[in-house]
């Protein structure tokens, strides 16, 4: 990141969203325990460690809860979740079993998709682009392991690839109304950085930032970090 430098008199402005898919989760799959943790504003992984683990949680099992999160929004399964973590395949289920048992709403949603993903063919993101998914009709067990996982991530990550390119959009239309030579200049996964003269990044900034966080209404809202710097390191 810190090759990433600005040009002499310019400042750089990174703006990445928070968790964003692990909202889209929550919101999707209307899981009340999930949004409670992000309205109180709690780290989500060690709030994830104590809802499956119980009692205050360390480093290590905040590292695990943090995989399992993300490892539900990828499709991992026990076998992958063991092999990140090192850890038995057992202990690794046991893990998936207990966060797909404390938020049940999760596990409803991933249950429904891959049975309507299925008996459809395809899945769709939150604005309605479609994913084919021809391996969940095939007659070998891995192949439509694979589907099952394609289908539930498409959903969830594909509807963030969407989200994130009509806040491109909104922050470079936005921009420009507002008279300001800031500009787009590299869009990395959830995060968008711009480069603009250094009497505009406070403007630039917040409107980046009300546009990103208006980009698609959800349950809980998206939310935005933004940071100012010489360089993407400094920025971010």
């Amino acid at each position: 990141r810190a090759c990433f430098v600005a040009e002499e008199g310019n400042r750089l402005v990174s703006a990445d969203y928070s968790q964003v898919e692990l909202r889209i989760l929550a919101h999707i799959a209307g899981e009340p325990v999930l949004k409670e943790i992000f309205e109180r504003g709690e780290d989500v992984h060690t709030a994830t460690a104590e809802q499956i683990l119980g009692g205050k949680p360390d480093p290590g099992t905040r590292s695990k809860a943090k995989m399992v999160n993300y490892g539900i929004v990828y499709g991992l399964s026990a076998f992958g979740l063991a092999d990140r973590l090192q850890i038995e395949k057992e202990e690794a289920q046991q893990f998936i079993d207990a966060y797909l048992d404390r938020f049940s709403k999760v596990k409803e949603f991933i249950e429904q998709t891959i049975e309507r993903a299925a008996e459809e063919g395809h899945v769709a993101t939150l604005f309605g682009r479609i994913r084919r998914v021809p391996e969940l009709r095939s007659r070998q067990f891995q192949t439509r392991s694979l589907g099952e996982r394609l289908a539930v991530n498409m959903i969830i990550q594909g509807t963030a690839a969407d989200i994130i390119k009509v806040a491109m959009v909104r922050a470079r239309d936005e921009l420009r109304a507002a008279g300001l030579s800031t500009r787009l200049v590299l869009q990395i996964h959830d995060e968008l950085l711009f480069e603009g003269p250094e009497d505009e990044v406070e403007r630039a900034g917040a409107i980046v930032r009300r546009e990103m966080a208006g980009a698609f209404e959800m349950d809980p809202p998206l939310e935005v970090d933004v940071g100012v710097g010489e360089n993407w390191l400094e920025a971010k």
